[in-house]
């Protein structure tokens, strides 16, 4: 490999994750290792090879793993070796990982029997505010939330008194999306772009009558699909534990998947949602095109949701939210409607938020249609 790599045991489990974006530069993220503190971001096509630099920030960070276990970097350490931890999606420990680490820059040397108290709350929300103005509100969520089910980890094994993480309010008031759906104008408006790929339409299509999420959408196998339903083992964890996804085959998605059997695949490939060269699609590719599209819809305008209230500001609608176009479907089924408790579990969502998306987009709709036949005599 390159000298470079001549570290022995400090380049060892370290971690590289490639980000692509249309029309940007390749980035190789590098990790001390998988869910570590991040290293290093590197701009290039090829796979970078680590530097000196690099050989002495990953042994720092090694050094830095063995904190007193009565500090919050200990308590950090400890949680990141324990079996919740160990319980969550790959994606999930390298996202909060990161936060962690950030939290240990900040507070690492802190003691647990001074940092395990309620008037640490105020300095938290400070801190929380300073990670808002520099990094945006969702950063500064993400951290608060981190911080806080470490502490309520290290609570409940009397690591700590207390959690003063636990009162600090959230600020993003965008992150509850329940309510957003795709609507048919929206699914024309992106299908119909002049240069979207076929495989992105693909993916938004089978979104639409599936429900799945995108980890799942690109997993999806044609062993999973049976004459009457599709039930595969959802790749995210709820509770440390994978849910079992089972949904029915409704009005449309028959002929949608007859349609995605005739796109070329490569030999070995079973997925049902296959990308341009026949390979099955990266979650990440995914999003990343799926956004860049979708942002071009509607003559550049977007597919958005527009704010309600003077204070809000108008939402992109992301791909997941087309899992509750999906639930308006089990709403308008031919023959009958599904209840709100059988929606909720196949959706793994809660009734109410079922009964949300059915006041107003079908309930309200239905009203709408209703009222307009009786002002013009049809009924």
């Amino acid at each position: 490999m390159g000298s470079e790599w001549k570290a022995g045991v400090a380049a060892a489990g370290v971690h590289l994750v490639k980000a692509a974006r249309p029309g940007k530069p390749i980035r190789w993220y590098i990790y001390a290792w998988r869910g570590g503190p991040k290293i290093r971001v590197a701009e290039q096509p090829d796979r970078p090879r680590l530097t000196r630099e690099d050989i002495a920030a990953i042994a720092a960070a090694q050094a830095h793993q063995d904190a007193p276990s009565d500090t919050v970097a200990g308590l950090s350490k400890a949680w990141q070796r324990s079996r919740e931890w160990k319980a969550f999606a790959e994606s999930t420990r390298t996202l909060w990982g990161a936060a962690a680490g950030k939290i240990e820059e900040k507070y690492g040397k802190v003691p647990l029997r001074v940092f395990g108290d309620p008037r640490m709350t105020p300095k938290l929300v400070k801190w929380r505010d300073e990670l808002a103005e520099n990094n945006g509100l969702r950063t500064a969520d993400e951290h608060m939330k981190v911080m806080s089910m470490m502490l309520a980890w290290g609570t409940e094994r009397g690591h700590v008194s207390c959690n003063p993480a636990v009162a600090v309010k959230r600020l993003w008031k965008g992150g509850n999306r329940e309510e957003i759906v795709w609507t048919e104008e929206d699914c024309r408006a992106f299908d119909t772009i002049e240069t979207v790929p076929q495989w992105l339409v693909d993916a938004r299509r089978l979104a639409e009558f599936t429900g799945l999420r995108r980890s799942d959408l690109v997993a999806l196998r044609w062993s999973e699909i049976s004459d009457t339903h599709i039930a595969r083992t959802a790749a995210k964890k709820a509770k440390g534990k994978r849910r079992r996804t089972v949904m029915p085959i409704v009005p449309g998605l028959r002929e949608l998947l007859d349609e995605l059997r005739t796109r070329h695949r490569n030999p070995g490939v079973d997925t049902v949602l296959v990308g341009q060269k026949g390979n099955p699609v990266q979650p990440a590719t995914l999003s990343a095109e799926f956004n860049s599209y979708r942002s071009q819809a509607n003559e550049g305008r977007g597919i958005i949701h527009p704010a309600e209230f003077d204070d809000e500001k108008d939402r992109s609608k992301h791909l997941h939210d087309l899992r509750g176009t999906f639930a308006t479907k089990l709403m308008t089924l031919p023959g009958g409607s599904l209840t709100d408790d059988q929606i909720a579990m196949i959706m793994g969502w809660s009734a109410n938020q079922v009964a949300a998306i059915r006041k107003r987009y079908v309930d309200e709709a239905a009203i709408v249609v209703a009222i307009g036949k009786r002002i013009s005599g049809q009924l």
